[in-house]
């Protein structure tokens, strides 16, 4: 996981353990005053529930100190657990299934 200026890259599977290792090791700068702008997620292979929960913890941290964190390319995991728990709009991501067909009946 690499750090860039005010974009910080997270990549490969994110689960429990990854994600208490980056809870720790990006603690400072979430409690502080310069969270970054961008949490890319391109690099990410898939993420569960406990991936979801940081990243809302770390977009209520940076809201606490008067920034907001845009959450860049999550992957499809990502995607289905926050529509299916209703927080998408939270981290900025449209709700809508890209593999709905609007207007078409499937029943």
């Amino acid at each position: 996981m690499t750090d860039g200026t005010d974009t910080l890259k997270l990549e490969g599977v994110l689960s429990i353990r990854e994600v208490a290792e980056l809870e720790h090791r990006h603690r400072s700068r979430f409690d502080g005053q310069t969270p970054p702008a961008t949490v890319s997620l391109a690099d990410v292979e898939s993420g569960d529930s406990s991936a979801l929960a940081l990243l809302l913890e770390w977009q209520s941290r940076a809201q606490r100190a008067g920034r907001r964190i845009q959450f860049d390319n999550p992957p499809e995991s990502l995607r289905v657990i926050a529509r299916l728990t209703g927080v998408a709009p939270l981290l900025g991501w449209s709700e809508q299934d890209p593999n709905a067909n609007s207007g078409e009946d499937r029943s």
